[in-house]
């Protein structure tokens, strides 16, 4: 699917470039010019065009269904993503959900968007933040997710 989301996503991203503001699509339309079923296109606006990438999108669907998608302004280019801990709520008791490479993801585009880091410092980063979740055990990977996460920031704001 792939090949399809990434030729959807270039599709909405060239519009999106010559609108400047805002872009208003009807999914069905777009799936007829861009020859793919419209549950590709949701596919691709739920994972390439998220507000953790800088996005807001409002979906409708039905008969008079739209998309718009509007670019977020960049927040303060002082400010650095961080990499979140959720909380689950399981009756009485609050659970930390593991941090996943999927969360440090989010906060690396998030820097790579402000150009804050190289796409090779974000490759490292990623590599060195997917080695430490595969080997530290539980108990102390959120933790030492948001110590490394730090240095690395630390080091970087030197620069």
């Amino acid at each position: 699917m792939s090949m399809i989301a990434d030729k959807i996503e270039k599709f909405i991203l060239d519009k999106l470039m010559e609108e400047q503001e805002r872009l208003i699509l009807k999914r069905n339309e777009l799936a007829d010019e861009l020859n793919c079923a419209p549950s590709q296109i949701s596919y691709v606006l739920s994972t390439r065009f998220s507000n953790e990438r800088g996005f807001d999108v409002e979906s409708r669907r039905g008969l008079g269904g739209y998309i718009r998608i509007q670019k977020l302004a960049p927040v303060s280019s002082n400010t650095v993503p961080a990499v979140t801990t959720y909380r689950i709520y399981e009756g009485p008791n609050t659970v930390e959900r593991l941090i996943d490479l999927q969360d440090v993801d989010q906060s690396l585009f998030q820097l790579l968007q402000g150009d804050k880091i190289t796409r090779r410092e974000a490759q490292m980063m990623h590599n060195s933040f997917a080695t430490l979740i595969e080997h530290v055990d539980y108990e102390s990977r959120n933790e030492a997710i948001r110590n490394l996460y730090a240095s690395m920031i630390e080091i970087l704001r030197k620069d």
